[in-house]
């Protein structure tokens, strides 16, 4: 091959490099994609137009922030059970099952703990309740040990951490998956045990993402609504979460304690949002000061 044809060859390989964001996905994709993205900002848009900033002190009482309290109270719990039931739970699905000869028996774990992402949250309350209520597989029994569960705050933590647990998973499960299989080698050659190869290999690499899967299950856990309505009820001070007080205001017609319960569980879905981006920019002068 001649010089000229192959000066040729690496040009037209830079410009194809170079051509532009629209070089791989088609420019005809902005259209349907500005829709969706419309699609959601709309109705945030609106929310926050009609939003009586100028009268906090009405639209915030006393009920919304007990059903605030409630709910920061119930979300911490649940996240917290989340974290110490989830994170074995993705160890064990993604360093020993996934590895072992019984591999399609994960893919049905999988298939049982994604579950409740997918169910109505109407027919997750109903599970619950068949499980847990008084007269539920494990409730008869519960309730004849003198345990109560439905009607009360545990009841909205089991709900919490029923629908929250799967996002906790998944996030483990996910960045467990991508540390190399090099580093537990080398732990195992240096004759480091089970689990100190778990404690001080795998679980520090996978930090961030288990960091999310907490933040996530927490924004889960603070938007509950349907399983928690169905299976716990809706009793002022007990079960009346930040959700169910939106609910129950709407459906009493006063329009400004709804507001205002929005206008707090917007705030904390903001906090969680800001911890996330504070954590990746955080990651991210840590990995760029590593290379220098």
């Amino acid at each position: 091959m001649s010089h000229t044809s192959a000066e040729s060859i690496n040009r037209e390989h830079r410009k194809a490099l170079y051509a532009g964001p629209f070089s791989i996905v088609p420019r005809y994709f902005m259209i349907p994609a500005a829709i969706g993205f419309l699609f959601i900002l709309g109705p945030l848009v609106a929310l926050l137009v009609n939003m009586p900033f100028a009268k906090l002190d009405s639209i915030i009482d006393e009920e919304v922030l007990g059903a605030t309290r409630l709910s920061l109270y119930t979300a911490s719990i649940s996240t917290l059970i989340c974290g110490v039931l989830g994170a074995p739970l993705a160890l064990l699905l993604s360093k020993v099952i996934d590895r072992s000869r019984v591999k399609a028996v994960g893919n049905v774990l999988y298939a049982v703990i994604y579950t409740p992402i997918i169910f109505s949250p109407v027919v997750s309350g109903l599970g619950l309740l068949f499980f847990w209520g008084r007269k539920g597989m494990i409730g008869a029994w519960l309730y004849e040990q003198g345990v109560r569960i439905t009607f009360t705050t545990t009841a909205v933590i089991i709900a919490q951490v029923f629908v929250a647990l799967p996002f906790f998973v998944a996030s483990a499960v996910t960045t467990l998956q991508a540390i190399p299989k090099e580093y537990e080698e080398i732990a195992r050659v240096e004759g480091a045990s089970p689990g100190e190869i778990t404690y001080k290999v795998l679980l520090p690499l996978a930090a961030p993402g288990i960091f999310t899967g907490f933040l996530l299950s927490f924004a889960r856990a603070l938007g509950e609504f349907g399983a928690t309505v169905t299976f716990a009820g809706n009793v002022k001070g007990k079960t009346e979460t930040i959700p169910l007080n939106i609910d129950l205001a709407i459906s009493g017609g006063t329009m400004s304690s709804a507001l205002g319960s929005a206008l707090m569980l917007i705030s904390l879905y903001l906090c969680v949002f800001g911890l996330i981006g504070l954590f990746r920019f955080v990651k991210h002068m840590r990995s760029a000061a590593s290379r220098r």
